[in-house]
């Protein structure tokens, strides 16, 4: 297939800067290739962290933990796996729910005996409230018992039955080279030793993989001619039950590790791997049963030349280093594999030094429209220098195919149904929000609205916090922790802040009679917090101020003002694009959806008119999917979406104006509507407010219905907030059976049919 017939399929984003991550000793500070250095992990709130083993060296750091909140766009250290620097371990990690499990051992140039060279396996589980891995002590799977052996290059899988296999070369004292081979059916707490998979004579290497209820075990050896081989099993079978040995591929393995690998569904594989005898890099596909034809992935020949795969649906996407034609620099280039063929090569950075040793996530992440590769940036794969990062990634129309296992955190499926359980009713406070730390923040319905509660147990009982001098009408949680409220003292409001989880406020900016009208009326990017005012003096167009904090909400000052608007709604930030989201209302002539890529001192149109009348909305790869606050006849609410180039679909009708919209942290979107006393867009004899559900922002479902307690105001049924539990919170005004005003709060289940 030729480039020009599937361009309208693929999209390549490419960044001519690349971004620093850690300092490094050396070029091959991820070596071993075929380990998987990077996982995602997705919080309870929906915001992702990337996680990155980075063997630094040096006389200190040795193995650390990088992290990322901006999928690449930025790393800081996030914690020590193994700080011995003298003692050069390389980690394969894994994902598990939210925690990751991961296995360290030996890896570095040469190899020889070692009483040290032994191989670890490590839980690191999610701290909720802190929002981070939390190391487990390591358990010794195997033992170097002197130092006339070794054992290196491990790596771990998690079969269909919830084992953990890990696999590790053993160099024994006669000089051979072992595949070992260990399981433990306790999580993690012991291994038991299964029948070696190979004996070879030189280095071993390769990769062990999970395929949807069956292992494969890929390898060949250092400087030992011939091919590749690989054994398999079904998850079901004897625990010591594998095929006999089967050649992969003629062409072998370089040094047996030189190579990457990702899953594709249906007991199916990417292979980007440097042949032997050539040293040039090959791209094959593993059908369930064979490895197909080979592809060259790059002509270049070079000892150094390595990959690191991912797969997107039923496609790839390969970074991977070319050395260019002086032998000494590289570049670092990215292909993308459709319906099984190589795309054209596109150049991410070719500035002129070694670039050692890629890495990149295992599976796209069904939002992202880019994909970050760490390499090793240094004047030689021996000299010290940089582990950065450059971007690029596939856009593919083709879905995973049926049985590829999803990960931890990642969208549902199209054409899921998503539908709640209630697991609390509550009709005694009104919420107010999480805080980062997972806990819950409420008023309570019959005390004074300047006394704060608060929640450690899930919404489940409260506790005062906090008597402050101000009345909360609203708050918000910015990225950092820090919360922002909208709180009034002798008739004026004003921005206070806490640093301290709602222990302690100080009212910071007095704004007068304009407001909050959402959580969502604050939202933080690339370290500035912005709030866009919500004004009820007048219906005329009126200047709305947008402000920005640079210091996490101490001081604020006007960034922007509006012009031929009434209020704005909310606004949202895109911390993958560095773009803010503004939207305004009602009338047809002040409402629109603005966005900036500036931190909000320009704006541009993308919706205007009542389609553009938006109170909330849920930031996408692609931009925007919300519900419209539409409320009168001839325009009908919609749920919809909005590209950041302009391009605006109408997805389904809504029962009612929209006033918050939501998106799961396990995939799908939620919108809560209103009816309002006066509007006409409603369903006769329909006086209630309606949850509505969609498991992909295209298809969506009535799901929920809560009657008017009287007739006289609106009902709403909002969605802002969920709970580290992954309990959405259901908040009601005006509903028939709650509490004081129809207030009250529901948790709600999300489940999948």
């Amino acid at each position: 297939m030729s480039r020009s017939v599937w361009l309208s399929v693929v999209v390549v984003v490419l960044f001519s800067a690349a971004t620093l991550v850690a300092e490094i000793s050396g070029g091959n500070a991820l070596t071993l290739p075929a380990q998987r250095h990077m996982v995602r992990v997705v919080h309870p709130d929906g915001a992702e962290s990337l996680f990155l083993a980075l063997q630094q060296g040096g006389s200190g750091p040795g193995l650390r933990f990088y992290r990322s909140d901006d999928r690449g766009g930025s790393w800081h250290y996030e914690a020590s796996i193994q700080p011995d620097a003298t003692h050069r371990d390389t980690a394969d990690l894994l994902t598990w729910d939210r925690d990751v499990a991961l296995v360290y051992s030996y890896e570095g140039p040469s190899l020889s005996g070692s009483s040290r060279h032994d191989v670890y396996f490590q839980w690191w589980r999610y701290d909720a409230a802190a929002r981070t891995l939390r190391p487990s002590t390591p358990v010794r799977v195997f033992d170097a018992t002197s130092n006339n052996e070794a054992y290196y290059r491990a790596e771990l899988v998690r079969d269909s039955l919830d084992r953990i296999w890990v696999q590790a070369f053993h160099l024994r004292s006669d000089g051979r080279h072992i595949a070992e081979l260990r399981v433990s059916t306790d999580g993690g707490q012991t291994f038991s030793a299964r029948t070696p998979l190979a004996d070879l004579p030189n280095r071993g290497g390769g990769r062990l993989l999970s395929l949807d209820g069956s292992l494969l075990f890929l390898y060949d050896a250092h400087q030992t001619p011939g091919p590749a081989w690989f054994r398999t099993r079904r998850d079901t079978d004897p625990i010591d039950a594998w095929s006999a040995p089967v050649q992969a591929f003629a062409d072998g393995v370089y040094h047996g590790s030189a190579l990457s690998a990702a899953r594709a569904g249906n007991g199916r594989f990417h292979l980007a791997y440097q042949s032997k005898a050539e040293e040039t890099l090959w791209y094959r596909f593993f059908d369930g049963t064979a490895f197909g034809p080979r592809q060259q992935l790059d002509g270049s020949s070079d000892w150094a030349l390595q990959t690191a795969t991912a797969a997107a649906g039923s496609d790839a996407v390969i970074f991977y280093n070319h050395v260019q034609s002086s032998g000494f620099d590289y570049d670092i280039d990215v292909r993308m594999v459709h319906g099984g063929v190589l795309d054209t090569p596109v150049l991410l950075d070719d500035q002129n030094l070694f670039k050692g040793y890629p890495a990149t996530l295992e599976q796209v992440p069904p939002t992202w429209t880019q994909l970050p590769c760490v390499f090793g940036f240094t004047p030689d794969a021996d000299s010290s220098g940089e582990a950065r990062a450059v971007f690029g990634q596939a856009l593919t129309s083709s879905p995973p195919d049926a049985g590829t296992p999803p990960d931890a955190g990642t969208p549902p499926d199209a054409g899921t149904s998503l539908t709640f359980d209630v697991s609390v009713v509550n009709k005694s406070y009104r919420f107010q929000a999480v805080a980062r730390d997972g806990t819950a923040l409420a008023l309570n319905l019959t005390d004074s609205r300047t006394r704060l509660y608060a929640s450690t147990d899930g919404a489940r009982t409260w506790a005062p916090r906090v008597n402050h001098t101000s009345a909360f009408t609203m708050i918000s949680t910015l990225s950092d922790g820090t919360l922002i409220a909208d709180v009034t003292a002798n008739g004026s409001h004003f921005l206070s802040r806490s640093g301290d989880t709602g222990r302690t406020w100080q009212d910071v900016q007095n704004i007068g009679t304009r407001r909050m009208l959402t959580p969502h009326s604050v939202a933080d990017l690339d370290g500035t917090a912005f709030f866009a005012e919500y004004q009820t003096d007048t219906n005329s167009d009126t200047p709305i101020n947008l402000w920005a904090s640079a210091d996490q909400g101490r001081t604020w000052t006007i960034r922007f003002t509006f012009q031929g608007h009434r209020h704005a709604h909310g606004l949202r930030a895109d911390a993958q694009h560095h773009a803010l989201w503004v939207y305004f209302g009602d009338s047809t002539a002040q409402s629109g959806i603005y966005r900036s890529t500036d931190g909000g001192r320009t704006w541009t149109k993308l919706l205007g008119g009542q389609p553009g009348d938006v109170v909330d909305a849920v930031v996408t790869a692609d931009g925007l999917v919300f519900g419209q606050d539409i409320s009168n006849l001839p325009d009908l609410p919609s749920a919809a979406t909005l590209s950041s180039s302009g391009a605006y679909v109408v997805r389904a009708r809504l029962p009612g104006p929209a006033y918050s919209s939501f998106g799961l942290s396990t995939g799908g979107y939620v919108v809560g509507t209103a009816h309002e006393p006066g509007g006409d867009v409603y369903a006769p004899g329909d006086v209630s407010a309606h949850v509505v559900v969609s498991p992909d922002g295209i298809t969506w479902k009535d799901q929920l219905q809560f009657p008017q307690a009287t007739s006289t105001d609106y009902v709403r049924a909002d969605i802002y907030w969920e709970l580290p539990t992954g309990e959405l919170v259901l908040q009601l005004y005006n509903a028939l059976g709650f509490g004081p005003g129809g207030m009250g709060y529901e948790l709600l289940v999300p489940r999948r049919r």
